[in-house]
């Protein structure tokens, strides 16, 4: 795999972290019959994602050598995200072991697994602004928010889906709302990178269309809906479908 492992790695694993960072603020104590559920998923994503980031370099066993040579430059923004990936998996990992017997967690292991994971999510999107051969990677403000706004619209998309925030609730809506209106900002710029660039957008608008806007008006239109499961998985599969297209074409423009 090429790109698409870093696709995968970005896409799961920053939908696993936004989930992570939005049940720890919404739910501080864990309830219902299968408290583990989320902290399953979002080990799970995450496992999967890191697994896709493994095979980028091809060979495990050289990385590792390339470690013990001193070859790697810890410095950079990569080996960042690899660290802190790891440092967030066992955290989150550890909060599934507990609250799997203990039916909870401890809020304060919640809370930094959180920060770790807003960490990993920023890092995801500043380890590609160095990139200058990439004029769209490279555009700061377009890549770290369509990155970071991204990842934690999906989140709570997921986090409402699976019953652990309530998108009819005022505070839960408004927080997805302004989450959709920075991803929607983080598209529009990447829209004109691209267009700078003399590459076609269509991607990106589709992106910015199927995720926040579209989102957005269904979040805003609640009020209207008597299945909210229904329109929370609706509005999940909104966000994922929507980041994915316009991350998918993100990617694609190394190759052209």
């Amino acid at each position: 795999m090429g790109l698409e492992s870093l696709f995968l790695f970005t896409l799961l694993g920053g939908l696993a972290a936004g989930a992570y960072v939005f049940e720890t603020c919404f739910q501080r104590t864990r309830k219902g019959e299968r408290p583990w559920l989320v902290p399953l998923v979002v080990v799970v994503l995450f496992a999967i994602g890191m697994i896709a980031a493994a095979t980028h370099v091809h060979s495990l066993s050289r990385a590792f050598a390339s470690i013990g040579a001193g070859t790697v430059n810890f410095g950079s923004g990569m080996v960042k995200e690899v660290l802190l990936a790891g440092i967030f998996f066992i955290l989150a990992l550890i909060d599934l072991i507990i609250t799997f017997v203990k039916k909870d967690s401890p809020f304060a292991l919640r809370v930094i697994g959180a920060i770790a994971a807003v960490l990993v999510i920023v890092l995801m999107g500043t380890a590609y602004i160095d990139v200058y051969g990439n004029v769209v990677w490279s555009n700061a403000p377009a890549t770290v928010l369509s990155f970071v706004a991204g990842a934690l619209a999906m989140g709570l998309g997921l986090c409402a889906a699976f019953g652990s925030a309530d998108i009819a609730e005022k505070p839960v809506m408004y927080t997805l709302v302004a989450v959709d209106v920075v991803l929607a900002v983080g598209l529009a710029l990447e829209i004109a990178a691209f267009s700078g660039a003399g590459l076609n957008p269509a991607m990106q608008i589709a992106g910015l269309v199927i995720a926040p806007i579209a989102s957005a008006i269904l979040v805003f239109a609640s009020a209207k809906f008597n299945n909210k499961k229904t329109l929370a998985i609706v509005v999940c599969a909104l966000l994922v479908i929507g980041v994915a297209i316009a991350r998918y074409g993100f990617y694609a423009t190394c190759a052209m």
